[in-house]
C-alpha cells in the first residue's frame, strides 16, 4: 500500500495539520474506526472507491484503534484516504481523532464492517444541501446475511439490532450510519471518549438536551453483516452491559450487584414472544431463536456477576 497516506505516532498532530489544509477542496469526510478488522475495512473501503461521487469530492479518514496492529503491507488504500492512528482504546476516542483530523465541515461516520451502498456519499450530501439548517442526520443500516438462507444466530442479530429507524425516531442513532456537521460538535462536544460502547446513544441524548435536532434519511443507506455465531452475540451483549453498568446512575448502580438468579433459573417469556412475532419462520426455528434467546440471557448474567462482584475488566472488542 501507499504509505504516504498514513499518518502515525507522535508526529500525527503536526502532520494531521498539513492534511487538513490539503483537504479545503473537499466537500465531506468519512471516519472509519478499526480494530483488527483490516479484511472487513478492505471491503468497506473498496466500496467506497466505488461511489457514484467523485473520490476527489470526499476523503476518508481511517483510524486505526490497535497499539500494535499495523496496515498490512497487501492493503489497497484508495487515492482519497489516509490512515492515523489512536492508541486510547475505543472507538470514540478513535472518532474524535477521525473529527481532528477531518480536512471538512460534513461528517460521515460508519464502521469498518459496514458495506455503504453506491449512492452513499451523493444521497448524504443531497441531504445536507436540502436541510441547510439541520445539523445530524441518521442514515438506514440493513443487516444482511452471509449467505440465501439466515441462520439462526443471523435471525436473532436482525431481531435485536441496529433498529436504526426505530432510534431515529427516539432521536437516536448507531455511529454505523450517521452524518454530521461539525458544528453539532461545536455545540455539544465530543463523544465521550472514555466509552467502550453506548457513546453514540450517550452524544445523542446530549444533543437532544441541547435541542439538535435530528433528521431521518433512509436513502442514505449500509449494508451491515448480521452476526452469525453466539460467541458475536456474547461479545455485543458484555459490551453493552459493560457500558450500561459504567453509565448508571450511582444511586442505582447497587441493582446490578443484586445476582441475576432467574436469568440462569428461568426461560424468557419475552423472548418467547419475540421468536414467535418473527415472520416466514418454521415451529422449529421458533422454537431455535427462542433457545438461542436463552443462551445469552445465562451470558449477560454471567457477565453481570463477572463486571461487579469480581470487578472485571469491561468488553472492548
Amino acid at each position: 500500500m501507499n504509505r504516504d497516506y498514513c499518518v502515525y505516532g507522535a508526529s500525527a498532530t503536526s502532520a494531521e495539520s498539513d492534511m487538513r489544509s490539503i483537504q479545503l477542496d473537499k466537500k465531506a469526510s468519512v471516519i472509519i474506526p478499526t480494530y483488527h478488522s483490516w479484511p472487513d475495512l478492505q471491503r468497506c473501503l473498496d466500496l467506497l472507491e466505488a461511489q457514484t461521487t467523485p473520490a476527489s469530492d470526499f476523503e476518508i479518514v481511517v483510524v486505526n484503534n490497535a497499539a500494535t496492529d499495523e496496515v498490512p503491507d497487501d492493503f489497497h488504500l484508495p487515492p482519497n484516504a489516509r490512515v492515523i492512528r489512536e492508541p486510547k482504546p475505543g472507538s470514540y476516542a478513535a472518532r474524535n481523532a477521525g473529527i481532528g483530523a477531518a480536512g471538512t465541515d460534513l461528517l460521515f461516520f460508519t464502521d469498518a464492517d459496514c458495506r455503504p451502498r453506491p449512492d452513499y456519499i451523493a444521497q448524504g450530501l443531497k441531504a445536507f444541501a436540502a436541510h441547510p439548517d439541520v445539523l445530524r442526520f441518521a442514515g438506514a443500516v440493513e443487516l444482511e446475511a452471509a449467505g440465501e438462507v439466515w441462520t439462526i444466530a443471523e435471525r436473532v442479530d436482525r431481531m435485536t439490532s441496529l433498529k436504526q429507524e426505530h432510534y431515529a425516531s427516539q432521536g437516536r442513532a448507531a455511529t454505523a450510519n450517521i452524518f454530521v456537521r461539525r458544528a453539532a460538535f461545536e455545540a455539544v462536544g465530543l463523544f465521550d471518549d472514555t466509552a467502550l460502547s453506548g457513546g453514540d446513544m450517550e452524544w445523542a441524548r446530549r444533543c437532544n438536551a441541547q435541542g439538535v435536532k435530528q433528521l431521518y434519511v433512509p436513502e442514505v443507506m449500509v449494508g451491515h453483516p448480521a452476526r452469525a455465531s453466539m460467541e458475536a452475540h456474547a461479545i455485543k451483549r458484555r459490551r453493552i452491559l459493560g457500558a450500561q453498568i459504567r453509565n448508571a446512575d450511582p444511586r442505582k448502580k447497587w441493582k446490578y450487584h443484586i445476582p441475576p438468579f432467574k436469568r440462569f433459573l428461568l426461560p424468557s417469556f419475552g423472548a418467547m414472544r419475540s421468536a414467535f412475532r418473527e415472520p416466514d419462520v418454521t415451529l422449529w426455528q421458533r422454537f431455535q431463536i427462542w433457545s438461542f434467546l436463552n443462551r445469552l440471557r445465562r451470558v449477560i448474567a454471567k457477565e453481570q456477576i463477572r463486571l461487579t462482584w469480581f470487578k472485571g475488566r469491561h468488553e472492548r472488542r
